[in-house]
C-alpha cells in the first residue's frame, strides 16, 4: 500500500464520521464558559454565586436537551433508511437535468432519494461515487418546484455539478446524509445506484453560416440552386415502350435476361434535408497525452454543437451523421438526442475520414486539427462549391502562456488547468497540431469550398 491509497481510505472513512465539527465548537464553547464562571465565582455562599451556579446548571440541561432533540431529528429518519434500505425498498436516481441550462459553467444533474424522510427543520445531504473510483464534494440538491406535500417520502432537485469534461458519467452509487437544523450530527449510510447522465456543451457564438441541402428525402422544400443528382435503384430501371433503346443495359440483359436501362442524371430543383458531418477521426495524437485529448475534444465538441444548434434554429431540416456508434437515447426532442450524441463522442483511429464521409449528401463537414490532411485533400478534390467546411483548430483550446503564468509555476503552485498549458507549449504534440494546421488551411485556401474557422 502506498501513502497516497493509505490517505484516501482515511479521507473516505471520514465521511462516515457521525458528528460535525460544530458539535466539538459547541462543547468546547460550553466547557470553556462553565471554567470562566466557575474561576470568577469567588465567592461563596452567596446570592451572586448562587446565582451564577443556577446559571451554569440551566445552561447546562439547555444545551444537553438540544443535543439530544438534534440526535434524535437525524437518527431517527436515518434509522427508517436503514430500515427500507434492509428491505430493498429505497431507491437512489440520476439522470441529465430535463432543461439543460448551465449555471456558472455547471452542469445540472437531477439527483432523487426515495423513500425517504427529512430530519425536521434539518437537511439532506449527499456524495456521488461516479466512474468507478471518483466521489463528488458533499451537496444539498436544489428544488425545482415546491414540495407538494410537508411530510414528502422523497428529496428531488438538482445539483450545480461543477464537472470539466463534455462527455457521459455512470453513477455506481451515492452517501446519504442525514444532518439536524444545528448541524451536529450527520448520520451516512451508502446506496447503490446504477444512474447516469451526461455533461453537455457550453454555449459559444461561432457566426453565422448560409448552407444549402443537398439530400432529398421529400419534394416539399425547393432550393435556389438546382443540383444535379443521380438516378434512384443503383442508377437503373426497368425498359419501358417509351425509353431510348441505345440505354439498355445489354450486360445486365446477357446475366439476368432482363432489359434494364440506366437513369441519366437529372437536374433536381428539390432538397429537403442539410446532412451535417462532423468528423472525430484522430490521425496524429496518442493515448499519452490524454489529458491535452480531453481539452481538445472538449473544444471541438462546444464549437461542433453550436453550430449545429445554429443551423437549428434557421428552420431547415437537419440531420447529424455521426461517425461513431452511440448507445440509444430516448428523447422527445431530436435536438437533445444531437446535443446526447455530440456530447458522448470521443476521438476514435477505427472509422477513418475518407470511410465516414459522404459527398454526395454531406453539405456541411466540421473537422479539426486531428483531420488527417492527405484524406481532406482528396475530399476537397470531389466536393466542389456545394460544399461548407467548417475548420476548428485545436491549438486555440489553448491560450498562449503569459509573462505571469511562467512565475506562478517558478513560485507558486499553479493550477491544474494553468499547469497544463504551460505543459502544452513544451509538448511534442503542440509542434504536430500546428503543422496539421498549417496544411489544412493551405488546402483549404485551394478548394472551391466555403471555408469558415472557428477560432474562438
Amino acid at each position: 500500500m502506498n501513502i497516497a491509497f493509505i490517505r484516501e481510505r482515511i479521507k473516505r472513512a471520514g465521511f462516515f464520521i457521525p458528528f460535525r465539527f460544530h458539535l466539538l465548537l459547541f462543547l468546547a464553547a460550553l466547557l470553556i464558559g462553565a471554567n470562566w464562571l466557575r474561576k470568577n465565582n469567588a465567592l461563596p455562599e452567596t446570592a451572586h454565586t448562587a446565582i451564577i451556579n443556577l446559571f451554569i446548571r440551566v445552561t447546562f440541561w439547555f444545551g444537553l436537551v438540544i443535543l439530544i432533540i438534534s440526535f434524535l431529528s437525524a437518527f431517527i429518519p436515518w434509522l427508517l433508511f436503514l430500515l427500507n434500505k434492509t428491505n430493498n425498498k429505497s431507491e437512489l436516481k440520476i439522470k441529465t437535468a430535463e432543461k439543460e441550462t448551465i449555471v456558472n459553467d455547471q452542469q445540472q444533474v437531477q439527483v432523487a432519494v426515495a423513500p425517504i424522510i427529512k430530519p425536521p427543520f434539518g437537511y439532506i445531504r449527499l456524495r456521488l461515487y461516479y466512474d468507478a473510483k471518483n466521489i463528488s464534494p458533499k451537496f444539498s440538491p436544489i428544488k425545482n418546484k415546491p414540495t407538494e406535500h410537508f411530510f414528502s417520502m422523497q428529496v428531488k432537485g438538482i445539483y450545480n455539478w461543477p464537472l470539466k469534461n463534455i462527455k457521459e458519467y455512470d453513477i455506481t452509487g451515492g452517501i446519504i446524509y442525514f444532518e439536524d437544523f444545528f448541524q451536529f450530527f450527520s448520520f451516512a449510510l451508502q446506496l447503490p445506484s446504477a444512474g447516469n447522465f451526461y455533461t453537455q456543451p457550453q454555449k459559444k457564438s461561432t457566426g453565422q453560416f448560409i448552407v444549402q441541402p443537398k439530400k432529398t428525402e421529400d419534394t416539399n422544400e425547393r432550393i435556389e440552386e438546382i443540383r444535379k443528382v443521380e438516378g434512384e435503384f443503383l442508377n437503373y430501371k426497368n425498359f419501358e415502350s417509351n425509353d431510348d433503346v441505345r440505354r439498355i443495359v445489354w450486360k445486365i440483359y446477357a446475366k439476368n435476361k432482363e432489359l434494364v436501362v440506366r437513369i441519366p442524371e437529372t437536374n433536381d430543383p428539390y432538397a429537403s434535408h442539410i446532412y451535417f458531418y462532423a468528423s472525430f477521426y484522430n490521425s496524429i495524437s496518442s493515448d499519452i497525452y490524454e489529458e491535452f485529448n480531453e481539452i481538445f475534444l472538449n473544444h471541438y465538441k462546444t464549437i461542433t454543437w453550436n453550430v449545429f444548434e445554429q443551423l437549428s434554429r434557421q428552420n431547415v431540416l437537419l440531420q447529424y451523421i455521426p461517425d461513431q456508434g452511440t448507445k440509444t437515447f430516448y428523447a422527445d426532442d431530436p435536438l437533445q438526442k444531437v446535443k446526447y450524441i455530440i456530447s458522448t463522442s470521443y476521438w476514435q483511429k477505427q472509422n477513418s475520414f475518407l470511410n465516414y464521409f459522404n459527398k454526395q449528401y454531406a453539405s456541411l463537414l466540421c473537422i479539426s486539427s486531428f483531420t488527417d490532411a492527405r484524406q481532406l485533400e482528396e475530399i476537397l478534390g470531389k466536393a466542389g462549391k456545394g460544399l461548407v467546411v467548417v475548420f476548428v483548430p485545436l491549438s486555440h483550446s489553448f491560450k498562449n502562456a503569459k509573462v505571469t503564468d511562467w512565475l506562478q509555476w517558478i513560485f507558486i503552485k499553479p493550477e491544474s488547468d494553468e499547469k497544463l498549458k504551460i505543459t502544452y507549449n513544451f509538448s511534442p504534440l503542440r509542434k504536430k497540431i500546428m503543422e496539421n494546421e498549417n496544411r489544412i488551411k493551405q488546402l483549404l485556401k485551394k478548394s472551391d469550398c466555403e471555408i469558415v474557422i472557428v477560432d474562438s
